[in-house]
């Protein structure tokens, strides 16, 4: 079977580049040029670069489901430490923890997202 040039530049591409990289960039799992996300973590249909259908893989919720529990584990330990050493009202634990769990939650779902999308791509490959 014949292959393009250009498939082979995106087979090599693809090797070179670490899942990690993938991950925190955000870049195509198919030919790592270009990122697949539109917005921040609203998926693009396809990857300009080299056609690679990204929504053909369903990952339901489970970065959503990773994000919190994540999440859900750093704010208990941080609440654990902060009650044991300062023991402070429960109001001064909403307004540190509530922040906390919002921003934390929004920041690491993308890379869970990228995550699951690069491992479903290497499953069907």
């Amino acid at each position: 079977m014949v292959q393009s040039t250009k498939e082979l530049g995106i087979r090599d591409k693809q090797k070179r580049t670490s899942l990690f990289k993938k991950v925190i960039y955000g870049l195509c799992p198919n030919c790592a040029s270009i990122s697949i996300f539109k917005y921040y973590i609203k998926l693009l249909g396809k990857c300009p670069s080299c056609g690679y259908e990204i929504n053909t893989h369903k990952i339901g919720d489970g970065a959503a489901w990773f994000s919190m529990l994540l999440t859900s584990i750093l704010v208990a330990i941080g609440a654990l430490i902060l009650e044991v050493n300062f023991q402070p009202k429960l109001w001064v634990h909403v307004i540190i923890w509530f922040p906390i769990v919002i921003i934390l939650s929004v920041f690491i779902l993308r890379p869970f997202k990228a995550l699951l999308i690069c491992i479903t791509t290497e499953k069907s490959n």
